[in-house]
């Protein structure tokens, strides 16, 4: 605990001094989310579709800003440097070295997630019917976008070049949102519900409304497990699988 402790406070003492990273994690999943819900309460009660869409704004920004692209920068600068190779020589073990970065990322994921969550209830938009499952798909998709960091490091070079290697998870993120996925043909729907960001998006709305569309009719608390098992499913399937693709091509040092 001593060197996962020491790991993630450098991490967080870093991650401050760098504005660019600071502000893609604190003030890009909060900016646009709270703007549509003050915009949106303006007219008495929020409605559901309202929150929906925020909410699911605000889990794209934070999953994709917050976790996949601060933590990809972080592992490929870190690599870049040599700094992944000296800490291998020292005490702290692989899941250590790995899981300090980390940190951070799924410490602040919590915490702006109970700070929408608490705008949203203090705005009139209700309260979740399922607050475990809200928790599972953030917390769960902070998991599996640090784990499509790890496979994404492999070929980024550095922080610069992160900036291109990232667009493929990125552009995968937005196509799962539900406000994309409802303009997507029914011959793609399939196979877009098994996207990491549909999972998310399902079991988000799950745990918030007890439906996976807003609008539609909630399904209960205790129902909400029953529905949530297949997006439950696909998100361990993707956070399992990236983890065993990053366990043999993640590299500790730059290509010679």
């Amino acid at each position: 605990m001593s060197t996962m402790t020491a790991l993630s406070k450098a991490e967080f003492t870093l991650l401050g001094r760098n504005r660019v990273l600071l502000f893609n994690a604190v003030v890009m999943p909060l900016i646009f989310p709270v703007v549509l819900l003050v915009v949106g309460s303006r007219g008495g009660s929020l409605e559901a579709a309202g929150v929906s869409a925020a909410l699911e704004i605000f889990a794209l920004f934070l999953l994709v800003f917050l976790v996949y692209y601060n933590l990809l920068s972080v592992y490929a600068t870190r690599r870049d440097e040599l700094v992944l190779k000296r800490l291998r020589t020292g005490e702290s073990t692989d899941l250590q070295i790995l899981l300090g970065p980390a940190v951070p990322s799924l410490l602040l994921t919590v915490i702006l997630t109970i700070v929408v969550g608490g705008v949203v209830v203090a705005l009139g938009g209700g309260v979740p019917v399922n607050i475990l499952l809200v928790t599972v798909a953030l917390v769960g998709g902070a998991a599996l976008f640090a784990a499509l960091a790890l496979i994404t490091s492999a070929f980024t070079r550095n922080a610069e070049a992160a900036q291109i290697t990232s667009l493929p998870v990125i552009l995968l993120a937005m196509v799962g949102s539900s406000l994309l996925r409802s303009v997507v043909p029914d011959s793609l729907a399939r196979v877009v519900d098994l996207t990491p960001m549909a999972a998310v998006s399902d079991l988000l709305n799950l745990g918030w409304f007890g439906n996976t569309t807003a609008g539609d009719a909630s399904v209960g608390f205790a129902s909400t497990f029953t529905e949530a098992g297949m997006p439950a499913l696909v998100m361990l399937s993707w956070v399992v699988g990236s983890l065993v693709i990053a366990r043999t091509h993640f590299r500790w040092e730059p290509r010679s």
